[in-house]
C-alpha cells in the first residue's frame, strides 16, 4: 500500500515539475518580465495565505477525503485552464487566474498531505517513507522539469496542463482504491477554527523539541536555496562558463541528493536530529565554496550540498513526524510550510544584495557561517540532543 502512495505521488511530483517549468516559459516567452514574475508568483503567495488554514483542515476532517478532493480540485484547475487556453483565452489574465486557483487549491491540502504517513506506519518506520519519498521527489523533478520543455515548446501549455491533470487524477484513484488509514489521529471537530489556528502556534510555545525542528526545517532551505539557485548562476555567469554548467551543478545537487537520501534510511543514527544538524553544520562550508572560480570546485561542492541535505532532510523529518503531537500534526506541518514559503523569497533578493554590493564569496560565505552556527547551536540544545 504505501509503495502504491510513494508511485502515485511521484507521478504527481513528475507533474508540478513538469507544469512549472512550462508556466514558467510561456509566462516568459509571452508577457513582460513583470507580469511573468507576478505570475510565478502567484503559484506560491496563495499557499503562503491559506496553508494556516490547511493545516486547521488536516487536523480535523479525515485525510484521505481531505487530499481526494483537493487532487480533483487541483486536476479541474488544469482541465478548465487547458479548455481555456485551447479556445484561446490566453494572456496575462489566464494565466494569472490559473496560477492562482492552482495555488489556493494547493496550500488548503499541503498539510493533510504531511500528516499521511503518520497514519500509515508504525513511527520506527517513518523515515523510511519520508526517505523513498524523497528519493522519488527529487528523481520525478530531476525528469518533469526537462519534459515540461519539451513538452510547452512542442504542443503547448495546454498539454502540460492536461498531464498535470493526469497526474491528479492517478493520485486522487490510489487514494480511493487502495490507500487506508492503519493509525487514526485525534481530531479537533469541536474546537472554533480560530482558536484551533491559535493551538497550533501555542503548541509550538509550549514545545521546545517541535519549535526548534521547525526553526531547523526552514533553515536549511533559508540558507541553502539562495546559494543553489542564484549563487550558482551568479559564478557561471561571471566566469564565462556556459548555461549548460548550471545544468551540471543541478544534476550534480540531485544526485548527491538522492544518494544522500538513500544513506539516510541505510544508516539512521541513534540521534538522528542531532546527527543531521552536525551534518548541515558542515554542509555550510559547502555552501561558501559555491562562489570559488573553479569548476572542479563547483561540481563537488554542489554534490556535497546535496549529499548532507538529503541526509539531514531525511532524519529531521523522520523526527518532526514522530515528535510533533498526533493531535497537531497538520497544524504544525502547516507553520512550517508558510515560514518555507515567506522565508525562502524573502532571502533570494537579499543574497543577491550581498552578492551584488560585496561579492559573491562574501554572500556564500555569509549563508553558510550562518547556516552552520544556527545549525550547530540547534545540535547542541538538550531538546533536540535527547530526540530519538
Amino acid at each position: 500500500m504505501v509503495a502504491v502512495w510513494i508511485a502515485a505521488t511521484t507521478v504527481s511530483w513528475f507533474g508540478d515539475a513538469l507544469w512549472t517549468v512550462a508556466l514558467a516559459v510561456t509566462a516568459v516567452q509571452t508577457l513582460s518580465p513583470a507580469l511573468a514574475g507576478i505570475v510565478l508568483g502567484l503559484v506560491t503567495l496563495p499557499q503562503a495565505m491559506t496553508v494556516l488554514l490547511g493545516g486547521v483542515i488536516a487536523d480535523r476532517y479525515d485525510t484521505r477525503r481531505v487530499l481526494v478532493t483537493g487532487q480533483v480540485g487541483q486536476a479541474a484547475v488544469m482541465l478548465l485552464g487547458t479548455a481555456a487556453w485551447t479556445a484561446g483565452l490566453r494572456g496575462a489574465p489566464m494565466l494569472m487566474t490559473i496560477a492562482l486557483a492552482f495555488g489556493i487549491t494547493t496550500g488548503l491540502t499541503v498539510p493533510a498531505g504531511m500528516t499521511l504517513a503518520r497514519q500509515l506506519v508504525r513511527s520506527e518506520d517513518l523515515a523510511t517513507v519520508i526517505g523513498w519519498s524523497q528519493v522519488a521527489n527529487r528523481t520525478a523533478r530531476l525528469l518533469g522539469a526537462p519534459v515540461g520543455g519539451v513538452l510547452v515548446a512542442w504542443k503547448g501549455l495546454s498539454a502540460a496542463m492536461a498531464v498535470n491533470a493526469l497526474s491528479f487524477v492517478i493520485v486522487a484513484t490510489a487514494l480511493t482504491r487502495v490507500v487506508r488509514v492503519r493509525f487514526l489521529l485525534p481530531r479537533t471537530t469541536g474546537e472554533p477554527w480560530l482558536r484551533s489556528l491559535a493551538g497550533g502556534v501555542g503548541y509550538l510555545k509550549r514545545t521546545p523539541s517541535a519549535r526548534l525542528l521547525v526553526l531547523a526545517l526552514v533553515g536549511l532551505n533559508v540558507f541553502v536555496t539562495p546559494v543553489v539557485a542564484l549563487g550558482v548562476a551568479l559564478r557561471v555567469n561571471a566566469s564565462g562558463w556556459g548555461s549548460v554548467w548550471v545544468g551540471i551543478a543541478e544534476a550534480a545537487l540531485a544526485a548527491g541528493a538522492i544518494a544522500g537520501s538513500l544513506l539516510a534510511i541505510r544508516y539512521p543514527p541513534s540521534r538522528p536530529a542531532r546527527s543531521a544538524l552536525f551534518v548541515l553544520t558542515v554542509e555550510g562550508a559547502a555552501v561558501a565554496a559555491i562562489a570559488v572560480d573553479a569548476r572542479p570546485v563547483l561540481v563537488p561542492a554542489m554534490a556535497v550540498i546535496g549529499l548532507a541535505a538529503g541526509l539531514a532532510s531525511v532524519w529531521l523529518a523522520g523526527v518532526f513526524q514522530s515528535t510533533v503531537a498526533a493531535s497537531h500534526l497538520g497544524r504544525v506541518s502547516s507553520i512550517l510550510v508558510l515560514g518555507d514559503r515567506t522565508l525562502v523569497p524573502l532571502a533570494l533578493p537579499a543574497f543577491g544584495a550581498l552578492a551584488a554590493g560585496a561579492s559573491l564569496i562574501t554572500a556564500t560565505s555569509v549563508f553558510g557561517l550562518a547556516m552552520g552556527l544556527l545549525c550547530l547551536a540547534l545540535a547542541t540544545r538538550p531538546a533536540i540532543a535527547r530526540l530519538t
